[in-house]
């Protein structure tokens, strides 16, 4: 990985929040399986982005502001989540500490003695 003097960005994962699975929540992990949906534009055309793809990118985020805006539940956040190497369209719960979380957050809410 390139070093470029930046802090990392943090990545997340995804688990059932109910023994059902009606609701997903996400939580900080390096496995990376879970996306905030919105898709990088690009400044120029070129020969692995090109204007049909860059239209259809344009599209996709249009329709993505859309959903985001009709989301009357500002807990959620619409997401993409990885499973076998296909995406699935989501509303994302957070919230959830995870073995990756800091070990200050993971003490204060397992209430570990310092």
């Amino acid at each position: 990985m390139i070093n470029t003097g930046k802090k990392p960005v943090e990545t997340y994962t995804w688990i059932c929040a109910d023994q059902q699975c009606d609701t997903i929540d996400c939580y900080k992990s390096p496995d990376n399986r879970q996306t905030v949906c919105k898709l990088w534009s690009v400044a120029g055309i070129s020969d692995f982005h090109d204007a049909q793809l860059a239209g259809a990118t344009k599209k996709i985020n249009a329709i993505f502001d859309r959903l985001e805006k009709g989301n009357r539940d500002k807990s959620r956040y619409l997401s993409f989540v990885q499973h076998r190497n296909q995406l699935l369209l989501i509303w994302a719960g957070y919230g959830r500490v995870g073995p990756d979380d800091d070990f200050k957050t993971i003490r204060k809410t397992l209430k570990l003695r310092k």
